[in-house]
């Protein structure tokens, strides 16, 4: 009978493996340069906790070395060990090299962005409050000192919005439309900005630039511009300019008289509805202007006038039934009896 030799299996501890690796680790050290070595390390996928670790080594025997204190703070995110990593990201961005300060604060954006959503997760509104506002100075820090490429521009842009930051929205905006001006959604979100942070000048050529690239909406456009003009414009500069554009456009006399009635200027709204009235030789385009001028001086109290007018054009609409009615209902709610009866009896002398 044979018998197998039982040998024992023999398993490393953690420590053990820590200690050997320390041990393989030196042994590199003094055998390969510095760079050879980090090159291994950036190649590591797997045991992040040991690369931090050996990286901690190495920066003890040269402290001031960036390029290993930016690993570090790499392989300290991948490891999940933020704080450390926020904590070299920091001396880096004290650096006298440029490019190693956009990497820190690219990295610290990244780190604190992180940190943001975790406490999201806790719902730690106090907490997230302040990283916000940390979060605003890095990121303006990376826009100010110019840690980013063309490229990078929309990715930035959404991170404005992140953050709240309607100022920065726009300033991004311009930059990209710069590079691509026939954009129609960034047109419209610059004029929606430019609007909102009353730089009105700049609004107006945003939606100039619409208006000429996306005719389908024009009607959108027009009601936009009417709302810069109010933003723009003193009443009295307003009603001149409106006059002026409503010469020749149905638009823009509905909005003279929105402009009146908006400002509760009955009596101007229901001349300038007259106006048109005087304009135009047809009998049922007449009698609905003279009946909206009726009406909107009844919506104003004026109730004199509003008789006075009716009174003046009743024999020319006296064969109209809507005008008739509307005259008898306007005489009764101003008590005028003796019109009223008047009234009545040229219907029943007309209609007989």
């Amino acid at each position: 009978m044979r018998f197998a030799n039982k040998e024992k299996v023999y398993v490393a501890s953690y420590k053990e493996v820590i200690i050997g690796f320390i041990t393989f680790a030196l042994i590199l050290f003094v055998l390969y340069p510095k760079d050879l070595i980090l090159q291994q390390i950036l190649k590591e996928k797997s045991n992040y906790d040991l690369s931090v670790l050996y990286l901690k080594n190495m920066l003890r025997n040269d402290p001031k070395n960036e390029k290993l204190i930016l690993t570090l703070a790499q392989k300290s995110i991948k490891s999940q060990n933020r704080d450390l990593a926020l904590r070299l990201l920091e001396l880096l961005k004290k650096s006298s090299h440029k490019e190693v300060q956009k990497k820190a604060y690219l990295l610290s954006y990244k780190l604190l962005k992180q940190n943001y959503f975790f406490l999201q997760n806790k719902k730690d509104k106090a907490g997230m409050q302040k990283l916000r506002k940390e979060l605003a100075t890095v990121f303006l820090t990376i826009l100010n000192r110019h840690f980013y490429n063309d490229e990078d521009l929309k990715m930035l842009y959404k991170e404005a919005m992140f953050l709240k930051s309607e100022e920065v929205q726009y300033l991004l905006l311009t930059k990209m439309i710069q590079k691509n001006p026939d954009n129609i959604k960034q047109l419209k979100d610059a004029l929606y900005l430019a609007s909102k942070l009353k730089k009105y000048n700049e609004a107006f050529h945003y939606l100039d630039k619409l208006a000429k690239l996306d005719k389908k909406h024009m009607l959108k456009y027009n009601n936009t511009y009417f709302y810069l003009l109010t933003q723009v414009y003193n009443y009295k500069e307003l009603e001149n300019h409106l006059l002026t554009v409503a010469k020749n456009s149905k638009y823009w006399q509905d909005k003279v008289i929105e402009f009146y009635l908006a400002h509760k200027k009955y009596k101007k709204a229901a001349a300038y509805y007259m106006h048109l009235f005087y304009q135009t030789k047809d009998y049922h385009k007449r009698r609905d202007l003279w009946l909206k001028a009726l009406i909107t001086l009844q919506s104003g109290n004026l109730l004199k006038d509003a008789v006075q007018l009716g009174s003046k054009y009743e024999e020319y609409f006296i064969k109209s039934k809507e005008a008739r009615v509307t005259l008898l209902k306007l005489y009764l709610s101003a008590n005028d009896v003796q019109k009223a009866k008047e009234l009545s009896a040229k219907i029943l002398k007309v209609f007989k």
